[in-house]
């Protein structure tokens, strides 16, 4: 997919996917109700001050991850990272653009995984932080998963008929 040079993004051009384990093997999901996200990189500074020279270079490089969304029923997501960091499994989780489907994965570690449940009228939340384990991949994904379903009963159809009434369609009055 092409993005015109200038496009300025938005937070919802991007999202975040996660790999989990199923009875049928791996299978990369796309947690329902995201909102929100971030990736930071960091790096140590090592001080240099010798004869020649002082400054700072470049130290041990750190990457973290940070997720954030609406707890949903039927999302697998929220089960899976339980599991996951009560287990010590490491999750690979996808930044996704979604004007090019351009991706960056690597395995995270689970450092944090909070569930809120605020007062009544309040939607119950969780947050997700994990700090990168290895190197970080880039792959271009063929499409993105589906998120939320559709309520039951809303369905989207390509065509709507109205059908007439017989009146002659016009108004009385």
């Amino acid at each position: 997919m092409a993005v015109e040079v200038g496009y300025k993004y938005k937070g919802e051009d991007f999202l975040f996917l996660v790999e989990i384990d199923t009875d049928g093997g791996k299978k990369i999901v796309r947690p329902f109700d995201q909102t929100g996200g971030s990736v930071s990189l960091s790096s140590d500074e090592l001080e240099v001050n010798t004869k020649d020279r002082t400054g700072a270079d470049y130290g041990n490089v750190t990457q973290t991850i940070s997720l954030e969304g609406e707890i949903a029923e039927g999302d697998v997501f929220v089960p899976e990272m339980k599991k996951a960091i009560r287990n010590k499994k490491q999750v690979k989780i996808f930044e996704v653009n979604k004007q090019t489907l351009e991706a960056e994965y690597g395995l995270y570690t689970i450092t944090t995984f909070d569930r809120e449940f605020g007062n009544n009228g309040e939607f119950a939340t969780y947050s997700l932080e994990g700090a990168l384990f290895g190197e970080i991949c880039e792959t271009t994904l063929n499409r993105i998963p589906e998120g939320v379903p559709a309520p039951e009963g809303m369905t989207c159809e390509p065509e709507t008929v109205i059908p007439e009434d017989g009146a002659g369609g016009g108004v009385e009055g």
